[in-house]
């Protein structure tokens, strides 16, 4: 079958590492490869992805097309979470957007009247006169603590994140290019896009929405970086001697199990593939081509198709134990004889190579996957990690009410990341309980 002409796949999660054991990473995130799409298989690092690489920006998802009967439930939903986690924020961004706006018309208007204490006057009504020092604190009041612990978050995380490195620019690019992707099919700008229905407003350009993602982005890595960093040498080293030691490179062709393919479906279809490598296996030449052939005709993996389901120097804790386990298991040039599942479906997996690698060379990949792991499964990590932050940079709020308001939103912020982590511990502990039963 010719590639061009299948349906197009359903956008996929941009990650290194796919096939995920509790749910389809990113995990922007937040990824050694973040320009490769749905491969081998996350590991449980990715299975929430802390919001993936970016604070507030929905997850990643591969710029490939869409199918337009599950596109809109899918861009909905996103849509939907997206705001109302945002909205607090546009809301107060606006509002003093347009109070700066007043403030300065009023200081260069002749006209303003002004009280006798000199406060100028912005409205009246019935004999009641708002001044602009009446707007002010009331706007502080209302929206003040948020506005505030924005701008000293991204003070700090400009200064605790120099730089970006290819992996992160690559990763901006994915969230911008999906962004666009869907700008597309509702065919509208991509000002109106965002504005309408993401609720971000005052981007207008590509490139100002690039730089709008990097700011949040940058925040994601300064959390991340702050956690790595408390993490032990010792325990560095144990992660990498369990999960990182030994890299393996492989040829893979994922069946997904979908809406439109069911389980049974998915397998059925990956053992005929096997059949088809079946009558070549003795040529190892012709093993290869076919491989790649069939990885390119039939894998689901956007990252990976085009290249025969090339899949480099992944190692155990990046991801799905079956999927791991699976490839090690095999000589170089085998392939599976057997279907293994995934989260996403079935792998038909040919080894290529593998290698033993230094703690050294990997350690700053093991450090921030090992942080990743650790936000994702105790939330109030983010918020420690941001007030701790806040202390070594010295914050002091000189106004009373403000820094009651702001201590009041740590305690909160850590009662509800406290409750998050609960209920996502009971969900995944009665999911395992379930597919042990099925298991059984």
């Amino acid at each position: 079958m010719n590639k061009d002409t299948k349906n197009p796949k359903k956008t996929t999660k941009s990650t290194k590492k796919t096939p995920v054991k509790n749910a389809k990473a990113t995990k922007a995130n937040n990824t050694k490869k973040v320009s490769q799409v749905k491969k081998a298989a996350p590991n449980k690092t990715e299975k929430k992805e802390v919001k993936q690489a970016v604070n507030n920006i929905p997850e990643v998802k591969s710029t490939k097309k869409v199918e337009k009967s599950n596109l809109f439930t899918k861009i909905k939903n996103i849509i939907l979470k997206n705001w109302e986690e945002r909205k607090e924020f546009v809301i107060s961004c606006i509002v003093i957007v347009i109070l700066a706006c007043m403030i300065v018309f009023l200081a260069i208007s002749k006209q303003v009247p002004k009280l006798k204490d000199g406060s100028e006057v912005l409205a009246s009504v019935d004999g009641l006169k708002i001044t602009t020092d009446d707007l002010y604190i009331d706007l502080k009041d209302s929206y003040g603590t948020n506005q505030l612990i924005n701008l000293i978050d991204q003070h700090i995380a400009d200064d605790y994140v120099k730089e970006f490195t290819k992996d992160d620019e690559a990763q901006i690019k994915e969230i911008v290019d999906y962004y666009k992707q869907y700008a597309d099919y509702y065919g509208t700008s991509f000002e109106d896009f965002l504005s309408q229905y993401v609720g971000i407003s005052g981007v207008s350009t590509e490139e100002e929405f690039k730089e709008y993602v990097k700011k949040d982005y940058k925040k994601t890595l300064a959390v991340q970086k702050y956690v790595g960093d408390k993490i032990s040498e010792d325990e560095l080293k144990k992660e990498f001697e369990k999960n990182y030691k030994e890299k393996l490179t492989v040829r893979h062709i994922l069946i997904e199990v979908d809406e439109e393919t069911t389980e049974d479906e998915a397998k059925k279809q990956a053992e005929e593939l096997i059949k088809k490598l079946d009558k070549v296996k003795d040529d190892s030449e012709k093993l290869e081509k076919e491989f790649k052939d069939l990885a390119y005709d039939n894998s689901a993996d956007q990252a990976t198709y085009k290249d025969g389901g090339l899949y480099k120097d992944f190692s155990k804790g990046e991801v799905d134990e079956n999927f791991y386990n699976a490839a090690k298991e095999l000589k170089n040039g085998e392939y599976t004889k057997e279907p293994v599942k995934s989260q996403y479906g079935y792998h038909v997996i040919l080894k290529v190579s593998s290698k033993t690698t230094k703690f050294k060379d990997v350690k700053d990949e093991v450090k921030t996957a090992l942080a990743k792991e650790k936000l994702t499964n105790d939330a109030t990590l983010q918020v420690t990690a941001w007030d701790e932050l806040r202390k070594k940079y010295k914050l002091k709020i000189n106004d009373t009410n403000i820094s009651k308001e702001y201590k009041k939103t740590i305690e909160n912020s850590k009662k509800s990341a406290e409750d998050s982590t609960k209920e996502n511990n009971s969900t995944t502990n009665s999911n395992s309980t379930s597919s042990e039963e099925k298991e059984d």
